[in-house]
C-alpha cells in the first residue's frame, strides 16, 4: 500500500511536533539556558560552531548530489547557511570567548553531524529534506527563538547570528509542500529515522549544558 502525501506530512509532522514540545518541556537546553550576559556561561557555543560550519559543507554536497531537483531548496539553504559559522565565531570572540577553532565538538555533536552528513551522501531526496529540513531545522527554529530572546534580555548586543537564524529556520523547516506519497516501508523507515534524529538532537542539545 502506498500513502498520500498528505497522509505521509500529517504522521511525519505529528511526530516532529511532539519531539518537539517534550523536549522544550524537559531538556537543559530550555530549561538551564544562561541568564546572564557572562562569556564563560556560553562556553557551550563551540559545539555549536562545529555543527554550523560542518552544516554549510553537508548543504553544499547535498546541492551537488542533487543539482536537477525541481526546486530550490538544496541551493538557497546552502546560500544562506555557508558564512553562518564564522558569524558565531566572531560573535563568541567578540564576547571573550576562545576561538572555537581551537576545540573540538563533544561527542553528542559530531553523532548529529554524522547523521547529517548520512542524510546527504545516503538517503533520498524526499528523506534528505525530512531529514535536515523538516525535523533538524524545525528544532533549530525553537533553538534560536529561545536563545535569541534571552540574549536579548539579559544586554548582549550585535545579536545578527541569532536573530537570521529565527526567521531562516523557520523557512528552511517550511518543506511539507514538496514531501510525496511513500510506500508503507518508506514511510516506516521515514518514521524511524524522523525519531532517530529527534532523539539525537534531544542528546546533543542537553550535552552542551552537562
Amino acid at each position: 500500500m502506498t500513502s498520500n502525501a498528505a497522509e505521509v506530512v500529517e504522521s511525519i509532522k505529528e511526530i516532529i511536533d511532539s519531539e518537539l514540545a517534550r523536549v522544550k518541556k524537559e531538556n537543559p537546553f530550555f530549561r538551564q539556558f544562561p541568564k546572564e550576559a557572562k562569556a564563560e556561561h556560553f562556553k557551550w557555543c563551540r559545539h555549536l560552531y562545529h555543527l554550523s560550519k560542518h552544516f554549510g559543507e553537508l548543504l553544499k554536497l547535498r546541492w551537488e548530489r542533487f543539482p536537477d531537483v525541481g526546486h530550490d531548496v538544496f541551493s538557497t539553504h546552502y546560500e544562506e547557511e555557508k558564512d553562518h559559522a564564522e558569524m558565531l565565531r566572531k560573535w563568541m570572540i567578540g564576547i571573550g570567548l576562545e576561538d572555537p577553532e581551537r576545540s573540538l565538538p563533544n561527542y553528542e555533536t559530531e553523532h548529529f553531524i554524522s547523521l547529517q552528513y548520512r542524510a546527504v551522501a545516503s538517503m533520498s531526496e524526499q528523506m534528505s529534506m525530512l531529514i535536515i529540513n523538516s525535523t533538524s531545522e524545525g528544532f533549530a527554529h525553537a533553538v534560536y527563538l529561545h536563545a535569541y530572546g534571552i540574549l536579548k534580555e539579559i544586554g548582549f548586543d550585535n545579536l545578527e547570528y541569532w536573530a537570521i537564524h529565527c526567521e531562516a529556520d523557520e523557512e528552511h523547516s517550511d518543506v511539507y509542500h514538496l514531501i510525496g506519497g511513500m510506500t508503507d516501508k518508506e514511510l516506516r523507515e521515514a518514521k524511524h529515522l524522523v525519531k532517530y534524529t529527534c532523539d539525537t538532537l534531544d542528546k546533543m542539545l542537553a550535552s552542551w549544558f552537562e
